[in-house]
């Protein structure tokens, strides 16, 4: 529990608002995904996805633990060897790879799990150049989420999700030829992430039920890992969940009884890889932001601070997210109101309609389980960019310091004038 004397400190020292990166929390998500998965199937990867939250501190902690780095660009290719990651330790995902990524990644012996036809004719080439190499490659395949009733449960009940290869039997013969081309090029991994619409156990069963169908149909003798891709819910606070919330144990009995069940994972033993996102990073960080004034207009309260929701949930959902208030003087006195951002945004309500302890000018609010999307999606909207900051021990330290105008405007051309 923080105390107001601290966050004063912190904003004196970082300014405020800022982000407070719990190293604790982020440890513990790792540790329990994988006991969980561990405890029921032993041969288990997780592979933390960078695009979630890719603060070098965090991903970090990854490589120490003895994680994988899930990418889905060069940009964070890059970063996950700019922290020392090992190169066999990175899967490179994503809808886009140009050659010179892939012929990066493949030079480097990292995972590479191809998206489209373009990739495929990349590797091809690939391979023609080294043709005394064996070149390992995945493939991405689109997953089929209705249900027994026909009902959707990709991302936003889309019919048919966008990305890897269809697995109807033509399509999955013509990738089966292109990519047996050149003798050299092997399947090695399956990699089938969705976006679902709710994060059921069920969509992670069918995901591993089909890759291990399409391993043992198309590519039995060669497929070693079995990624089942990430989303997974992480916790959250009962009186704040807006919908079931599976545990972690939920998913790993679900995914590993199929795996324990199946001939062919039976049989030969694949890798299972996760790749959490939400999972790790959401509990990890919290967003502290300070009561700059308080408004009563026709009934309603607006708690104005010098945040946004930009920061803390930068899609706008609707949904409260977990928050604390933290008074200078505290009181017991209680009082309806939603908290507003500082842009000139009207929609930018970081919480709405809560009831709470009143706050005045200088009190804080402390918004929990922001660490997922928002770092990364934090636009230069009004604000800057605010600071990371990690407690160690007693003490606070930055991993990122807050964003300075210079830093916003340094990739622009400013001509004078004549």
């Amino acid at each position: 529990m923080i105390t107001y004397d601290e966050i004063k400190n912190i904003e004196a020292d970082f300014g405020a608002p800022f982000y407070l990166l719990n190293e604790e929390l982020f440890i513990k998500n790792f540790d329990d995904i994988t006991r969980a998965f561990e405890s029921r199937y032993d041969k288990f990867i997780l592979a933390y996805s960078y695009k979630t939250n890719y603060i070098p501190y965090l991903c970090n902690i990854i490589r120490k633990k003895g994680g994988y780095a899930e990418v889905v660009a060069r940009l964070e290719y890059d970063l996950a060897l700019k922290i020392g990651q090992e190169p066999r330790k990175i899967i490179f995902n994503g809808p886009v790879k140009h050659y010179e990524d892939i012929k990066f990644a493949l030079d480097n012996q990292s995972v590479v799990n191809l998206d489209s036809q373009p990739e495929v004719e990349y590797v091809s080439e690939y391979a023609e150049t080294y043709p005394d190499k064996r070149v390992e490659v995945g493939v991405r395949v689109n997953i089929n989420l209705s249900d027994d009733k026909g009902v959707s449960r990709i991302q936003n009940n889309l019919q048919v999700g966008r990305f890897g290869f269809s697995t109807e039997k033509d399509d999955m013969a013509e990738l089966v030829r292109c990519l047996g081309k050149n003798s050299n090029v092997v399947v090695n991994s399956l990699h089938g992430h969705t976006s679902t619409s709710d994060r059921s156990v069920w969509c992670y069963k069918s995901i591993t039920e089909t890759l291990c169908n399409i391993a043992a149909e198309y590519w039995p003798d060669t497929v070693e890992y079995i990624n089942i891709g990430g989303g997974i819910y992480g916790y959250i606070p009962p009186k704040f969940r807006w919908d079931e919330v599976p545990t972690f144990d939920d998913y790993a009995e679900a995914v590993c009884t199929v795996l324990n069940n199946n001939a062919w994972a039976g049989k030969h033993k694949p890798y299972l890889v996760l790749e959490p996102g939400i999972a790790m990073a959401a509990t990890a960080l919290s967003y502290v932001t300070k009561v700059i004034s308080v408004k009563r207009i026709r009934g309603g309260v607006f708690v104005t601070v010098d945040g946004s929701a930009f920061h803390a949930k930068p899609t706008l959902h609707k949904h409260n997210m977990p928050y604390e208030v933290i008074n200078r003087i505290d009181t017991e006195d209680t009082e309806t109101y939603s908290v507003v951002g500082s842009t000139c945004v009207e929609k930018d309500y970081l919480l709405t309609e809560i009831t709470d302890k009143k706050v005045v000018a200088g009190d804080y609010i402390k918004i929990n389980n922001v660490g997922a999307y928002t770092v990364v999606l934090t636009p230069p909207l009004i604000n800057v960019a605010p600071a990371v900051v990690v407690k160690q021990g007693r003490d606070y330290k930055l991993a990122r310091r807050r964003q300075r105008p210079e830093d916003m405007f340094s990739d622009y051309i400013f001509e004078e004038n004549v």
